[in-house]
């Protein structure tokens, strides 16, 4: 519209009156901007790979007849055993710490893949889980999902330093 072309007096009553009663609106419009194609591509391989870790942990109830009650310790087949007694002294110190307190079944699978995902990137070989007690739920099931993950060769109850009957060592082989 031109400034010439600008209403008269009556038109602008009309114009008023036929507005009367209408709030001013908010701007509520979400701008989206495309991501970078080698960003976006970075992310998708990053959950992929997340995802390929969390498929280990799966909750088939086969797994359990092979622990006891409260599963302390595993070592893989065909491993080496003087590396479990190396774990089991407290000769390994863990590079890394995750604590599960807190958490469901599925963010704890979650979180062990993020894990997973990120000793195999930064070449970890020595982890601390701690999963507390409380009602033994994560106590029982970290470590049956903890023997189902191939690059898992052994794991034993943290020492009283590190969490004890809470936690677990868990030694792999990135």
């Amino acid at each position: 519209m031109k400034k010439k072309e600008l209403l008269d007096l009556k038109d602008q009553k009309i114009f008023k009156n036929y507005l009367n009663g209408t709030k001013k609106i908010f701007q509520d419009k979400v701008f989206h901007f495309k991501q970078s194609c080698k960003k976006n591509r970075y992310l998708k391989k990053y959950i992929f790979s997340v995802d390929s870790h969390i498929f280990y942990f799966s909750d088939y109830q086969d797994n359990k007849r092979l622990f006891n009650n409260s599963p302390l310790y595993y070592i893989r087949k065909n491993s080496d055993l003087s590396k479990f007694k190396k774990l089991k002294s407290g000769y390994y110190d863990p590079k890394i710490f995750l604590d599960l307190h807190g958490f469901t079944r599925l963010q704890a699978k979650i979180e062990l893949g993020h894990l997973m995902q990120f000793c195999k990137f930064k070449k970890i070989d020595c982890i601390n889980i701690i999963y507390g007690q409380g009602k033994n739920i994560l106590k029982n099931q970290v470590p049956i999902w903890l023997s189902k993950h191939p690059n898992v060769v052994a794991f034993h109850k943290s020492p009283k330093s590190l969490g004890n009957t809470g936690a677990v060592l868990v030694l792999t082989d990135f």
